[in-house]
């Protein structure tokens, strides 16, 4: 389940929960739990750090290095017109065969 967070523009109190996509607009429905008042809202900024994502893993890092070397061995033992396409694998179009 995506975790939302939320805000009452109230009293500024902020907390997160874990919903259904279904489910994602009921606390904008609901009383604050701190104040009591109808002044829910997402709070949009949280929800960006909610994913959780490390930008910095790549799979060099993940693997110590190692990836590299074992795409130049997977690349030596290919024929050449597929080896071209791991050198330049942004310029795929995104099907699985060519």
């Amino acid at each position: 389940m995506p975790n939302y967070a939320f805000k009452c523009e109230n009293c500024e109190n902020k907390w997160d929960c874990f919903l259904s996509i279904s489910e994602r607009d009921n606390p904008t429905k609901e009383k604050c739990p701190n104040c009591k008042k109808k002044t829910v809202v997402k709070d949009w900024m949280d929800n960006s750090l909610a994913i959780g994502v490390d930008a910095t893993l790549t799979p060099n890092n993940a693997t110590g290095g190692r990836w590299n070397e074992l795409m130049s061995k997977m690349k030596a033992g290919m024929p050449k017109r597929y080896g071209r396409k791991l050198d330049s694998p942004n310029n795929m179009s995104g099907t699985r065969w060519h």
